[in-house]
């Protein structure tokens, strides 16, 4: 039954994702293993006989221009400007250099036909969103290098597009003497296209959004009208150049202050989420199993190889001659290339057509590309952190503290850790307590961090632990456990839960955080002793305490919560030594004893 097929489709994708974030590595991993059983070695799905070709294919360039519309709400233009020239030399001389070089080995090592391996080559210039920001947030790179890798993989996913589509009509056209005017006459076509229709419908709907002409209930649904609706008409006019005209509009209403971007970006998030599981298990489920078993040769692993050391760095090098950049900088820029699922999705819909056109050997194209796909995303996956690390690029370990909640009590201990010489960071839903922390002159984050847009906005240079201190027991440990994996669990500290009943919840029961301040003292108790307009007091020890020491145990007028040493300061925890000897025990204290 189509309809139970569809519905195992989508569960089975959230199962991937889930198991990637259980896991630590980038979705792509799970979804595509996914779609491969299911398909290729299971044989219980074949996704074009279940939908048909004429409704697979258009709903999965749909998809993508909705993915590359989401990628380029999160561009911020000023992040850009100090890397313009990099990122478009990457997009142009890079695009270029990695195209011919790919088409040159894959002619020459797996016997692909000029024009399919030209076609190949165009197919993998593409890095794609979908894994660089991923791989970014693990990698926390220094934020030049990131802005670098951001921008390009969002920018070249068109562009790589523009020229498959150019060289897929090229091989298509019988006439020779006329293929190169044709396809020139369609790349004008793309360009034109794309960016009158990107422009247009992205000033359109800026202005919309920022008059409050549409009431806020009817915000996403007309921002996804508009996407689709300019997807189409670009795509009408000129052959997927709906790509170019989505991103462009996604650059502008992201840059156009348009009011309560978060909303739109939440929900555009959750669509892209949802599109990019069912593309990858439906375009893996897709692909013929011999074609698969086929494309693992020794001459595709060594193809595989080129592109990696070879095709990427030289792209890389050529495109950052005469920029500032430090080798060290430039060498991981060409360690670092995975590719992602425009490059899947564009193969799978040339191939069939292809296909039905006649020319041999392209159903080689698609096992290759996705050998591409899952070989740099792998690589990229195992090799990136620890390469950034030898090359020196990734932010060297942070002290800083991303301080979830904004309320008086978060806002005094921010304080104690900024006159400490700490970068802070306070994040909050509630808008009265961001405003009176930004009025203090801290930096804040005003959004749910649990929200996919916080993995862009939220800027944690500097920032390496967090201290979860609100009075909603699951926020506290949903956020501890997200940011255990960035920063590692024991530089991840939450407030013991103030009920027995959210003890399940206490993610530092699963090695995952620690309890803050130890377990009594919870929220409630910090606010009785903060409402008595308690202050910090501070104890240096000549000697290192006993763990019994009563200067260490909390009362009704005091609470020891913070250790600190000349450079750094750490909250007070059960499973912590003692303050060592020289150390300062630093303690929320009142006058007025018995509060």
């Amino acid at each position: 039954m189509p309809a139970l097929a569809i519905a195992g489709l989508i569960g089975l994708s959230a199962l991937a994702h889930w198991l990637a974030w259980r896991m630590g590595v980038p979705a792509i991993l799970p979804l595509l293993t996914a779609g491969f059983v299911v398909g290729p070695l299971l044989g219980w799905v074949q996704p074009t006989e279940l939908i048909g070709e004429s409704l697979l294919f258009p709903a999965i360039s749909l998809a993508v221009g909705l993915i590359l519309f989401e990628g380029g709400l999160t561009l911020a233009l000023p992040e850009v400007q100090a890397v313009r020239g990099v990122v478009l030399r990457l997009v142009s001389v890079g695009a270029i250099t990695t195209w011919l070089l790919s088409a040159l080995a894959a002619w020459w090592l797996v016997g692909l036909d000029v024009n399919l391996a030209l076609l190949f080559g165009a197919l993998i210039i593409v890095t794609g969103p979908t894994v660089i920001g991923p791989l970014l947030r693990t990698v926390r790179p220094v934020p030049r290098v990131g802005h670098i890798l951001k921008w390009e993989g969002i920018l070249i996913d068109p562009i790589g597009a523009m020229v498959a589509v150019l060289m897929f009509e090229f091989v298509l056209i019988d006439n020779r003497a006329t293929a190169l005017g044709a396809t020139l006459l369609l790349l004008v076509e793309f360009v034109t296209v794309g960016t009158v229709v990107g422009i247009t419908s992205g000033l359109a709907l800026a202005t919309l959004l920022k008059r409050r002409w549409l009431p806020s209930h009817l915000t996403n649904l007309s921002a996804l009208a508009f996407v689709f609706a300019a997807f189409g008409v670009a795509g009408a006019l000129a052959p997927e150049s709906g790509l170019l005209a989505t991103t462009l509009m996604g650059i502008i209403v992201g840059n156009r202050g348009v009011p309560n971007i978060s909303s739109l970006l939440d929900f555009k998030q959750d669509l892209t989420l949802l599109s990019i599981g069912l593309l990858f298990v439906i375009l893996a489920a897709d692909i013929n199993g011999p074609d698969l078993m086929g494309a693992l040769t020794p001459q595709s692993l060594l193809l595989l190889l080129l592109v990696v050391a070879v095709v990427r760095p030289a792209g890389v090098l050529l495109s950052t001659v005469g920029s500032h950049l430090p080798l060290r900088e430039k060498l991981f820029l060409g360690w670092t290339a995975p590719r992602g699922i425009v490059a899947a999705a564009i193969a799978s819909l040339f191939a069939s057509k292809l296909t039905a056109a006649g020319f041999e050997g392209a159903q080689a194209l698609v096992p290759l590309v996705f050998l591409v796909i899952v070989g740099t995303v792998l690589l990229s996956s195992l090799t990136a952190r620890p390469v950034a690390r030898l090359l020196h690029v990734s932010e060297p370990d942070a002290r800083g503290y991303l301080i979830l909640g904004a309320h008086g009590f978060a806002r005094k201990v921010a304080a104690m850790l900024r006159e400490r010489g700490l970068d802070v960071l306070l994040a909050d839903t509630n808008w009265a307590n961001v405003a009176a922390a930004r009025q203090q002159g801290f930096d804040t984050y005003y959004g749910n961090l649990l929200s996919d847009s916080s993995d862009d906005d939220v800027n944690l240079s500097g920032i390496g632990r967090l201290l979860a201190l609100t009075e909603n027991d699951e926020a506290n440990a949903l956020v501890a456990l997200k940011y255990a994996r960035t920063f590692g669990h024991d530089k991840v500290y939450q407030l013991p839960p103030s009920s027995s009943g959210s003890e399940r919840l206490d993610v530092g029961s699963n090695r995952r955080a620690r309890s803050a301040f130890g377990p009594e003292v919870t929220f409630r108790s910090i606010e009785r002793l903060s409402r008595q307009d308690a202050g910090w007091t501070e104890t240096t020890f000549a000697q290192r305490p006993e763990a019994e020491d009563p200067r260490l145990q909390a009362g009704p007028d005091r609470l020891p919560l913070f250790v600190a040493s000349d450079h750094d300061v750490w909250p007070l925890t059960n499973d912590a030594p003692s303050p060592e000897a020289g150390q300062t025990l630093i303690e929320l204290t009142t006058n007025e004893p018995g509060v």
